[in-house]
């Protein structure tokens, strides 16, 4: 029983400190831009020591996009939806989140940073696309190297559609914006297997 209440003392611990990093990175890039950001800085804001960040992080990039509070509703997103999730990419969530934390892209656009999130996006979107091929096509090794080539242009076309999106104030409506990343997606992945 000891035991048990001391992992989860740990749990809320290392939550806690995760929580907090977060915070001060979110503070920091919107005062300062994230180029300008140290480890130092994050940490003096979060109040914690270097080897704490550091038994958590490996580095800036790290805390920026392990802490993207919404990577688990696109990785959850079921294969066999195609109507709600196009290829296996929850565009819906993907639009409607992002745009509720477009401060944060705008100060990440400002300093030339967003290629780390737009990678990272590309990366789980691409991953989506290829999950979804596996699952509902019988796929020869051959073709699943151009699925995966297919992949990563449609991830890349809509990640980019995304964030440019963003970067001009989300005027254009999201389910607009969701119907224009579907079709990107049905061109980039026509005849997928």
């Amino acid at each position: 029983m000891a035991s048990r209440q001391h992992t989860l003392q740990d749990d809320r611990r290392t939550q806690k400190t995760r929580k907090l990093l977060a915070e001060a990175l979110k503070e920091l890039i919107a005062e300062k831009g994230y180029d300008a950001i140290t480890i130092q800085d994050i940490i003096d804001r979060a109040n914690v020591g270097r080897s704490t960040f550091y038994s958590h992080y490996e580095s800036k990039e790290q805390l920026l996009v392990g802490n993207i509070n919404f990577q688990q509703a696109l990785l959850d997103a079921p294969l066999h939806e195609p109507e709600q999730y196009p290829w296996g990419v929850n565009l819906s969530y993907l639009f409607y989140h992002t745009k509720e934390h477009m401060h944060l892209v705008k100060s990440l656009t400002k300093t030339g940073s967003i290629g780390i999130l737009s990678n990272f996006f590309a990366d789980l979107c691409a991953g989506k696309i290829v999950a979804y091929c596996k699952a509902n096509y019988t796929i020869s090794k051959k073709d699943l190297r151009m699925i995966e080539y297919k992949a990563a242009a449609a991830a890349g076309g809509v990640v980019r559609m995304l964030f440019k999106w963003l970067a001009d104030g989300a005027k254009t409506p999201e389910q607009e914006m969701i119907s224009y990343a579907a079709g990107v997606l049905d061109y980039c992945m026509e005849a997928a297997p």
